[in-house]
């Protein structure tokens, strides 16, 4: 099971119930946070996700549940050794994750960068994950700018414009930020909320990832 399942499988209806609002890229993006910034409470942790309180206490339920998580005192939740894994294991893929001032480049205000590894070879044209964060965020509230690391470049598919030549602040940003492979992929979520923006990041970089 990839660690992408893991998420998926969080997020599926319990005990033939409604589906919980969050979704598995919410589920990703919770357990990274709270991997990064441990102990971590709940109210803490709805200040950084745009879906509601009772969302992330039910997300958090599911964690504790599956043995992700448990409470540190009062200070919040922390990693479980399983949940460590899991966390490492995404880690390895998607190493690097940050906002980044690189209004130009995208759509909204925020932009939320991602380096994914060894994934340049999944993108074709960048519209699957642009429609991805569509889907997620919102028409008109979100969306997504996909690049690759091309023989030392930094290309946008699909017809590998050097955005260097036109974007060159933001394209130096990025490529110190990140220090972007041959092989390697960008993806940028954006979106006036800057909550929403690592949301719909990481719902794009999902799907340049198979499950099972």
């Amino acid at each position: 099971m990839t660690w992408k399942d893991e998420f998926i499988n969080l997020s599926q209806p319990a005990d033939g119930r409604v589906a919980p609002a969050f979704k598995p890229h919410h589920a990703a993006v919770a357990l990274i946070l709270i991997g990064r910034e441990q102990p971590l409470g709940r109210y803490d942790l709805c200040g950084k996700m745009s879906i509601g309180e009772g969302s992330v206490r039910t997300l958090l339920k599911r964690f504790a549940e599956a043995n992700y998580i448990e409470p540190e005192g009062k200070q919040g939740q922390k990693l479980t050794t399983k949940g460590t894994k899991l966390f490492e294991a995404i880690s390895k893929e998607i190493p690097i994750s940050l906002s980044l001032n690189i209004r130009s480049l995208v759509m909204y205000e925020h932009a939320y960068t991602s380096l994914v590894k060894r994934k340049a070879s999944k993108v074709t044209d960048g519209v699957r994950q642009r429609d991805e964060a569509i889907i997620q965020g919102g028409y008109g509230k979100a969306g997504a700018t996909t690049l690759v690391q091309k023989s030392v470049r930094l290309v946008m598919p699909p017809d590998d414009f050097h955005i260097l030549l036109e974007y060159e602040t933001e394209t130096l940003l990025i490529i110190e930020s990140l220090k972007p492979e041959d092989g390697d992929a960008v993806v940028i979520g954006s979106a006036d909320d800057p909550n929403l923006a690592r949301e719909v990041a990481m719902a794009s970089v999902m799907t340049l990832f198979n499950e099972g």
